[in-house]
């Protein structure tokens, strides 16, 4: 009976922590439009951040109870489930062209965030440490890193489309919306945020539960069953998308997310509580970053995303996991 609760308990954190994120992402961008900022500031800023929101507050929670391997986990095992399944599947439905502005800015700041990431986690061989710790200057770090990827996009994206600010709130006002009240737009921010806190709470209570119980390590958990959950409104959001023959949006929106929970969730989390790496996620991270170099090597090496790297991808992912349910148990 212990395992049924908890499981119904996993599953509604899970549609708390994504309809919450929805929730509060409207009514944040309803408030934006009240002020007539700019719909391409709207979908860099606010939107973006949404995204990572159910990363984001299981990964605190997590962390806060002590369950370090679960906050990493989810972060390790999203961004690997975002590039090679999300990315994976919709390339086989249709092929993804990669935007000139994400060969140059989006895929080296990937790059180079995940580097960061593995960098700040291995004290044991650079510093002679003898535990690998994420410190909270470092996630400072990785907290400029997020406030400079979000102005450096919301500029970038003004000067592609020869947006001025004027012009953009022109455009907002001709096109008609039906706007939110203020009334629900306050009920809209309060439900969101509280739905994405206690389903985080949920998702990592169940979670730790679920793992003693199954065996499983709480890195293992969080790289599949938390990551999984997280991941499926980008799943979703991109077979959509794909359908439609939009695939740049779902490649734009997956590059932003894998960035976004590495200086965002990743240095919120540092900045509360110092992150202590285990030998477990150190590997972990290793392989993420050689996935995440391999990623953007066969998406920029022809300039489009194919069929053919799609099932590379899915097959990566395949290995990884099969690796991770292994290590966790039998060695």
């Amino acid at each position: 009976m212990d395992i049924f609760l908890h499981i119904t308990l996993l599953i509604l954190g899970l549609v708390l922590l994504i309809g919450g994120a929805n929730f509060f992402v409207n009514g944040a961008s309803a408030v934006a439009r009240k002020l007539r900022v700019p719909a391409i500031i709207i979908g860099l800023t606010i939107a973006a951040i949404g995204t990572s929101l159910p990363e984001l507050a299981i990964s605190i929670t997590s962390a806060i109870k002590g369950s370090v391997d679960i906050s990493i986990g989810n972060i390790v095992g999203s961004n690997m489930f975002n590039m090679l399944i999300v990315i994976g599947i919709t390339a086989c439905i249709s092929p993804i062209i990669v935007k000139s502005s994400s060969k140059k800015f989006d895929y080296p700041i990937m790059v180079i965030v995940t580097l960061l990431l593995l960098l700040f986690s291995v004290d044991t061989i650079l510093d002679k440490a003898n535990i690998n710790v994420i410190t909270r200057t470092e996630s400072i770090v990785l907290l400029l890193i997020f406030v400079f990827y979000i102005f450096a996009n919301v500029n970038n994206a003004r000067k592609e489309r020869k947006f001025s600010l004027v012009e953009s709130n022109e455009k907002v006002q001709k096109e008609p919306k039906k706007e939110l009240n203020v009334f629900l737009i306050i009920i809209f921010i309060i439900f969101g945020l509280a739905a994405v806190v206690f389903g985080g709470e949920c998702v990592s209570t169940a979670a730790q539960f679920l793992a003693a119980k199954a065996g499983m390590s709480d890195a293992l958990i969080g790289v599949t069953v938390v990551a999984l959950g997280t991941s499926l409104p980008e799943l979703a959001t991109s077979i959509v998308a794909a359908k439609k023959g939009e695939n740049d949006l779902a490649l734009g929106n997956i590059l932003g997310s894998n960035i976004l929970n590495i200086v965002l969730v990743v240095g919120s989390v540092g900045a509360i509580t110092q992150i202590t790496v285990s030998s477990t996620i150190f590997i972990d991270l290793i392989i993420l970053l050689v996935s995440t170099v391999i990623f953007t090597a066969l998406s920029l090496r022809r300039g489009k995303i194919s069929k053919f790297e799609g099932i590379i991808f899915i097959f990566i992912y395949v290995l990884y996991l099969t690796y991770a349910i292994l290590n966790n148990y039998y060695f």
